[in-house]
């Protein structure tokens, strides 16, 4: 597995923790120690998110600053080409 495929790992296990202690957390909502996994994993997923961006560009068109626009519209588009993509537009650049 290569370093994009593995910070993309991270990022799907941390979204899940999120939203499975989210659904966690509305049936049991006084509960602290859920409250503090959730803040721990929303954290991670931030970074996990932050560090992605930094490195390969937007995850999704909901995620692209003004800055990054320009390259990420430029890019490749999923059905463009004969290659496999992963799971973001990005993932069809290949360099």
């Amino acid at each position: 597995m290569d370093n994009r495929q593995l910070m993309l790992y991270d990022i799907m296990l941390f979204d899940f923790a999120v939203q499975d202690s989210t659904l966690f957390l509305d049936t049991h909502p006084n509960d602290q120690d859920a409250f503090a996994y959730y803040r721990e994993a929303s954290s991670r997923l931030q970074k996990s998110k932050r560090a992605y961006e930094r490195q390969f560009g937007a995850l999704s068109n909901r995620e692209i600053h003004s800055n990054s626009y320009h390259s990420y519209i430029k890019a490749p588009w999923p059905w463009e080409g004969n290659k496999t993509c992963g799971y973001t537009k990005n993932d069809c650049n290949f360099q």
